[in-house]
């Protein structure tokens, strides 16, 4: 079963991104609040994919907390921020094998989201 880590701090939206990806058949590791947290977790747990909100409870950003991730996975992360003014995007642009979403997401847009960048293919 593949594995995801929902970094949001907004316990509804983390919800809904639970449902998509067990629909999904990930098997969902941890749910963290803080890029501070993410950072911790990722430490010793491997997952398949991660989404990423960018403005976070605690000291760093989702952005911030990718880059310092980036320093021990590639992991492919879903950036998804209700905030899409340039610099986030561009920020969030440079974070390696990343995908930028703007909430609200659908579950359309979410999925397919998923399926690209872990290059599976959405079931018929």
């Amino acid at each position: 079963m593949k594995k995801a880590i929902i970094v949001e701090d907004n316990l509804l939206i983390a919800v809904v991104y639970r449902h998509y990806l067990e629909k999904m058949n990930y098997k969902i590791i941890k749910e963290v609040t803080t890029g501070e947290m993410a950072i911790e977790v990722l430490s010793t747990e491997k997952v398949d994919i991660i989404i990423m909100d960018i403005m976070l409870n605690g000291i760093i950003d989702g952005i911030d907390a990718m880059v310092e991730i980036r320093k021990q996975t590639n992991c492919p992360v879903i950036f998804a921020s209700g905030n899409s003014d340039s610099l986030n995007m561009s920020r969030a642009s440079e974070v390696s094998n990343s995908i930028f979403l703007i909430k609200p997401v659908t579950e359309d847009d979410f999925t397919n989201a998923v399926y690209k960048m872990t290059g599976t293919t959405k079931p018929v």
